[in-house]
């Protein structure tokens, strides 16, 4: 089993524009404004890509650990270690 931490509550949105490879295209064409959104929080059911799911994270304490089951429902997790002990 892994962990796998995301901290993002938003998508990362690229503009096709941006994209390496992307000044082969007619700079008249509409398609270079088009942005793509690729999740950034872990819970699209459509990864790459954003389907909106990070909604429900937006309301999440940054001091604190969440979990979310497949149907999003969120748990709060205690901290596997204290941020501010010492060895």
């Amino acid at each position: 089993m892994r962990i796998v931490t995301h901290e993002r509550t938003g998508p990362y949105r690229i503009k096709i524009k941006d994209v390496p490879g992307a000044v082969k295209i007619d700079d008249k064409s509409k398609l270079l404004e088009y942005e793509i959104h690729i999740c950034g929080c872990g819970l699209s059911h459509d990864k790459p890509f954003c389907d909106g799911s990070h909604k429900i994270t937006r309301d999440e304490d940054p001091s604190k650990l969440y979990a979310y089951t497949q149907n999003k429902e969120r748990i709060t997790l205690d901290r596997f270690y204290e941020t501010e002990s010492k060895i």
